[in-house]
């Protein structure tokens, strides 16, 4: 079960990578690598900072309870 939560912000990581911080308080890289991931947003500041407060599925409140944090 997908569990949505909203983005509240963005960092970058130290290979230049950006990471979507959300309100749970997880973080979780949103990269554009078509065709696998497609997210042409994440390559401008504007386009960024438009999808705050957007919903993405996050990947470690749904894990099971040993890996959950």
């Amino acid at each position: 079960m997908a569990i949505a939560k909203r983005i509240t912000g963005f960092h970058q990581d130290a290979d230049g990578l950006w990471i979507a911080e959300l309100e749970c308080g997880h973080q979780q890289h949103v990269r554009h690598n078509p065709p696998w991931e497609v997210r042409p947003w994440v390559q401008a500041e504007a386009t960024r900072q438009a999808k705050i407060g957007a919903p993405l599925e996050c990947v470690m409140c749904r894990a099971p309870f040993p890996w959950r944090h």
